[in-house]
């Protein structure tokens, strides 16, 4: 799992939702959003930890979005990768050094 979204359904007035007996209250929402938040997050990053020190082979994209400096690219398993390169890399298959994990995407060297 790479990405998740979730979404509170807010009642509102008039609808069916509205309507309905046992709402659960606000801050319970709130708890187990954050459980779950806890748990998705802890499963990326031990996913991404494995590869760290493998070499990937990664489609150069163009450039960071955060960061002009940079290039990006993804995996053959759509796992975003950020490193430093030529931008006449961007097009070509490079072999990518994994060296750090984040959140959403993993950190590589040439």
């Amino acid at each position: 799992m790479n990405k998740y979204l979730c979404l509170y359904i807010q009642e509102e007035p008039g609808t069916p939702a509205d309507r309905m007996e046992n709402q659960v209250p606000e801050d319970i929402k709130h708890e187990r959003f954050d459980r779950l938040k806890e748990l998705v997050e802890s499963q990326i990053e031990e996913n991404n930890k494995k590869y760290i020190g493998k070499i990937e082979k990664v489609l150069v994209e163009g450039n960071s979005k955060n960061d002009e400096t940079m290039l990006t690219g993804r995996t053959d398993s759509n796992k975003v990768v950020v490193f430093e390169g030529d931008k006449n890399l961007i097009g070509t298959m490079q072999d990518i050094k994994i060296i750090s994990e984040h959140m959403w995407y993993l950190k590589g060297e040439l």
